[in-house]
């Protein structure tokens, strides 16, 4: 990824070169050994997007103010990125910002797009600035920090997002105009609470204009949330094997869920050969067989390790981590579905309760 990197800064604009640099400092210093695996691929999820988004901006058939708008982006996510590795940034802050930078990355070849609209190309691009902004001002931390999982969560929603369809496979009219009067009320709404985390974050803000502008972000993110809930409803269900959708739904649990509680919640579930070192971090899922997930966990002596663990002991096991009405927010998009879906087929096939997340009438 670095090469990559250095190869683009020499076709970058003058004004571009220090992040590419930053971004680069930022890719060598998760790469030590000490760093958790989850905030090391997510820094590179960030800079790949980011990467590819520097090959736009390059591009001579991009737009002079596409080109301007994407290199605000690029300067913007890269000083989250750099306020991240900041050695006095607490851990869990730290892992935030970095999965916060992932989730609003992912927006960038959709705002490059030139096939999106103007208006959603200009909205998505100050969401991602405005969070990437607010991270970086407080660490990822704070009540700012935290109400930036769910903003991101939107965006997950949004850029996850596809025309719904009817069982012959064509477009149902009354259910695109229902999903996109939704996808508009969760876009404007998330732009509000990121305007909001900016101004209570601004360190040039007065003390009583940052308290203002954070009572407003719990307002804003309230109603955010009963939109997130909205989007869910609207998302087509996954057919996805158990293997999978478990798969997707541990992984994102893990991204979200502070590695303090994984440890504590998991160590029923961990083999005994982790358990005189113990676990830092569990940070991946792959399906290995269709009831068993293969783990890969950190442990306190920065080993990374492997084990199978039974698919229905893990997802009860998560459920106690996030309520259904949470997946929608913290999760967001697909990863939501996904854990649904896991928890609904061990109810019917197993007779296996995981929480709530069985429950079909969150959303209502």
């Amino acid at each position: 990824m670095t090469a990559t990197l250095n190869a683009r800064r020499d076709d970058v604009p003058e004004e571009l070169k220090s992040s590419v640099d930053s971004l680069t400092d930022t890719l060598r210093a998760v790469a030590a050994p000490e760093t958790k695996p989850q905030d090391r691929g997510a820094v590179t999820e960030s800079a790949k997007a980011l990467a590819s988004t520097l090959g736009v901006i390059v591009d001579d058939g991009t737009p002079g103010g596409l080109r301007d708008q994407l290199t605000g982006l690029v300067k913007q996510v890269t000083a989250a990125l750099e306020a991240g590795k900041e050695p006095d940034v607490p851990a869990e802050g730290r892992s935030r910002l970095f999965m916060v930078s992932t989730r609003t990355t992912s927006a960038l070849d959709m705002i490059a797009d030139t096939d999106t609209p103007q208006k959603v190309r200009k909205q998505l691009a100050t969401i991602v600035e405005d969070l990437n902004y607010a991270m970086e001002h407080t660490n990822g931390g704070g009540e700012t920090g935290r109400t930036g999982v769910p903003v991101s969560a939107s965006i997950g929603y949004l850029v996850d997002s596809a025309p719904p369809q009817d069982s012959t496979g064509s477009n149902t009219a009354g259910q695109q105009e229902s999903r996109s009067g939704n996808q508009r009320e969760l876009l404007n709404r998330s732009e509000r609470t990121g305007r909001e985390m900016r101004r209570a974050s601004d360190p040039d803000s007065s003390q009583e204009e940052r308290s203002e502008a954070r009572g407003e972000m719990r307002r804003q993110t309230a109603r955010m949330k009963d939109e997130q809930r909205e989007a869910a409803a609207d998302q087509e269900s996954t057919d996805a094997p158990l293997g999978e959708a478990a798969e997707g739904c541990a992984n994102a649990i893990f991204n979200v869920v502070s590695e303090r509680r994984l440890s504590n919640g998991l160590k029923d579930l961990t083999p005994q050969s982790w358990d005189s070192v113990g676990v830092k971090d569990f940070w991946k899922a792959s399906a290995d067989k269709k009831s068993m997930l293969d783990i890969r966990a950190f442990l306190r002596n920065d080993q990374n390790t492997h084990a199978p663990f039974l698919v229905e002991d893990l997802i009860v096991s998560l459920a106690d981590f996030v309520r259904v009405d949470e997946l929608n927010t913290d999760v967001g998009g697909s990863s939501a579905a996904r854990c649904k879906q896991s928890a609904q087929y061990l109810e019917e096939k197993l007779g296996v309760i995981a929480g709530d997340w069985g429950d079909s009438d969150d959303s209502e």
